[in-house]
């Protein structure tokens, strides 16, 4: 008898469990503004896995990837210098850029504009683009696509 009732229990729980990451996932993919700054590269993953709609998956998984990029700059720029961040030029640079975007962004899709979303997803592209340039030393091409205006 015990036996039956810890089965039962061991599976509404794994149910519980299972489902409970799907319902939170489907409110952020609803309103892809919510908190999602909070979120961990890999969080992000599984929240653009559970979304239906290919842009905001896509959103999410330039967040995740951007973040990712941007903790190895600061990784790879502590150990050039052997000291902590002296120069974080480049990398605050990025994180501006994006945190003006995604502001943006939000007023404008709360608006109602559809192409909010796929005008972060390019503004992610092109940030994304020029952090590997920087990352792999091609610091001359990171800064001539910095200097060529993107699409309004």
């Amino acid at each position: 008898m015990n036996f039956r009732i810890l089965l039962i229990l061991g599976v509404i729980g794994g149910l519980v469990i299972t489902m409970s990451p799907a319902i939170a996932d489907h409110k952020d993919c609803n309103n892809p503004f919510s908190h999602s700054a909070d979120y961990t590269p890999h969080l992000m993953r599984q929240v653009a896995e559970n979304c239906g709609e290919s842009a905001i998956a896509n959103l999410f998984y330039n967040r995740a990837y951007h973040a990712e990029l941007l903790q190895k700059f600061q990784v790879i720029n502590r150990l050039q210098t052997h000291q902590p961040n002296s120069d974080q030029a480049h990398y605050q640079t990025q994180r501006i850029f994006i945190a003006l975007s995604e502001a943006f962004a939000r007023r404008a899709w709360e608006r109602g504009e559809k192409t909010a979303i796929a005008q972060l997803n390019s503004h992610y592209d092109r940030s994304i683009e020029i952090a590997e340039y920087q990352l792999k030393g091609y610091n001359v091409l990171a800064a001539r696509t910095q200097a060529i205006p993107s699409n309004p």
